[in-house]
């Protein structure tokens, strides 16, 4: 069996040179720079692995280039470029947010929804580092909404001045987290809402409700793939589509306080299964268990059948990003319609103002 596994990361040179004096617990303490793919899926699996397979008696490396003597664990950004060199070496490749990966012998995908196939496992995303829960003296308090992510996939309804006024009415402020993803401490009800193409949310992970679960915070979600496929109960996430559900949620909730607590009590118990022990004993299973003892008589094959695959799957790749594309055009054109018809009904201007508190 190969004692070795080697992580291999795209441009490591540039943006993380301090690699070799890094540690687990750097993780936590800079998650600013665990944002992406690449990030998060190498970076940082290699950081929380690399001591437990050490225990293990299995040695691990990250680098820019492939390992002949190892196991090669790569983002699928990471597997290309045009080169026969794939026949020659044993990958574990990361879907992420892409089409299936072709040219490695087995794939690690980050929800459940494509989890078939006789080479290929879900793994779920690691929690969002340094994530620090909501403040326990809080309560049932609602006083603070939170959306954690990229701003730029938005609906527009979300920045409008009218919803801004509908949540004053009622006494809530609106956090719009575009830097600062693992704060939750002053949060009481976590929001994910964005606009997104179907092809796109099908590879997307739960790291929305995980990170709330894991926070102490119920999430009120627009409708994923991902979310569903996690989805036990009712106290999982309360469900929206629009502007006029957030309210209506954050008002049912101030009326039952016993069901805001339920929800938070639920989502302690779902968060277990996520949990970075509970994440890296995933990773461990399927590299020790399943990898390792097929890694002897794994290797690729012939030169042209990996450029095959090679070609295959940039093919997918081109026709999934025109699709994403075309979905989100239509998607975007469709919400700006409903979210005038919004603006109009609650007598607030059209275009939409931003207040980001970072």
């Amino acid at each position: 069996m190969l004692p070795r596994f080697h992580f291999v990361a795209r441009d490591l040179a540039r943006s993380w040179a301090d690699i070799a004096t890094l540690q687990e617990s750097d993780i936590d303490r800079y998650p600013e720079r665990f944002r992406g793919g690449v990030n998060n899926w190498i970076v940082q699996s290699y950081l929380h692995l690399r001591e437990a397979l050490a225990r293990q008696g299995h040695e691990s490396s990250i680098g820019e280039t492939w390992c002949d003597d190892a196991v090669n664990i790569a983002h699928r950004d990471s597997l290309s470029r045009m080169s026969a060199a794939y026949a020659r070496h044993r990958i574990v490749g990361i879907r992420a947010d892409r089409p299936p990966v072709r040219v490695a012998q087995w794939e690690i995908v980050q929800n459940r929804l494509a989890a078939t196939g006789a080479h290929r496992r879900y793994v779920p995303l690691w929690p969002q580092p340094g994530l620090t829960r909501r403040a326990p003296s809080r309560g049932a308090t609602i006083r603070r909404i939170g959306y954690f992510g990229r701003l730029s996939a938005c609906p527009s309804w979300l920045f409008d001045p009218a919803f801004g006024r509908e949540l004053r009415a009622i006494g809530v402020d609106l956090h719009l987290g575009d830097r600062a993803w693992h704060d939750y401490a002053q949060v009481d009800l976590a929001l994910s809402c964005r606009i997104e193409s179907q092809v796109m949310l099908r590879q997307k992970p739960a790291s929305k409700l995980v990170n709330a679960w894991l926070a102490g915070v119920p999430l009120l979600a627009m409708p994923e793939p991902a979310f569903e496929a996690l989805r036990f109960s009712a106290l999982d996430y309360v469900s929206i589509t629009g502007p006029d559900d957030v309210i209506a949620a954050i008002v049912e909730l101030r009326a039952r306080p016993a069901r805001y607590h339920a929800m938070v009590a639920n989502g302690a118990h779902r968060a277990r299964e996520f949990s970075v022990a509970a994440t890296r004993a995933r990773w461990l299973d399927f590299l020790l268990g399943e990898v390792l003892p097929q890694s002897v008589n794994g290797m690729q094959g012939q030169a042209g059948a990996a450029l095959a695959r090679l070609l295959c799957q940039k093919c997918e790749g081109r026709w999934f990003k025109l699709r994403a594309g075309m979905e989100v055009r239509l998607l975007r054109t469709a919400s700006r319609a409903r979210d005038a018809r919004y603006a109009r009904r609650a007598g607030a201007p059209e275009r939409p103002g931003y207040a980001v508190e970072a």
